[in-house]
């Protein structure tokens, strides 16, 4: 495992320029990467290659309203204003959805339907992880992890609900946050939100 001060020192775009499998983004706005020529150039050639499966994407919608809305913005993009932050959502879900126009056998969009808990990527067998905070220096900045790890076993895992009795405590915290983003993916848009 490895931690760093800030997600710029992981590289996002050679993870994703990497990655042969799949993809899943649970960062719930993607701004940044539409502004990102490197961030978007290296998704392009990973949903270009010919045997790359699968880009799931877990998205705030604009005009989303459940009751927690609000506060997760806040700590998601704290001291920006509302306007700002609706604007950020906007071009976000835009860029999402016309790359999905490009490629709509290898992407898959889930609207947030619950209050996201961090934001997570998963590229192969790679995860990357951090935290959302209400302080003026945003997720970015933060402090992010990156754990090596099987992710198609707990993947597995996440579909049968239930981890095997011999999963060591490694196993188990890489499975929550596979476990986060599956959840988030099959979440029912008719589901109640806390």
């Amino acid at each position: 495992m490895r931690l760093t001060a800030g997600i710029e020192a992981l590289d996002m775009p050679a993870l994703f320029r990497a990655a042969r499998r799949r993809i899943i983004l649970h960062a719930a706005v993607y701004g940044a990467f539409a502004k990102s020529p490197p961030h978007r150039s290296s998704l392009e050639t990973t949903l270009g290659k010919p045997d790359f499966k699968r880009l799931d994407v877990i998205v705030v919608e604009p005009g989303h309203d459940a009751k927690w809305i609000h506060s997760f913005l806040g700590a998601l993009r704290f001291g920006i204003s509302i306007q700002g932050i609706r604007d950020e959502i906007e071009s976000s879900h835009r860029y999402m959805t016309e790359m999905q126009t490009r490629y709509p056998d290898k992407i898959h969009l889930h609207p947030v339907r619950r209050l996201p808990c961090l934001p997570i990527v998963v590229a192969d067998d790679t995860i990357v992880f951090g935290q959302y905070a209400h302080a003026e220096e945003h997720a970015p900045q933060g402090f992010w992890g990156m754990v090596e790890t099987d992710v198609e076993r707990l993947l597995q895992w996440a579909e049968t609900g239930k981890t095997p009795a011999e999963a060591n405590n490694e196993d188990l915290a890489a499975f929550r946050l596979v476990n986060e983003c599956v959840r988030a993916m099959n979440t029912n848009q008719n589901e109640s939100q806390p």
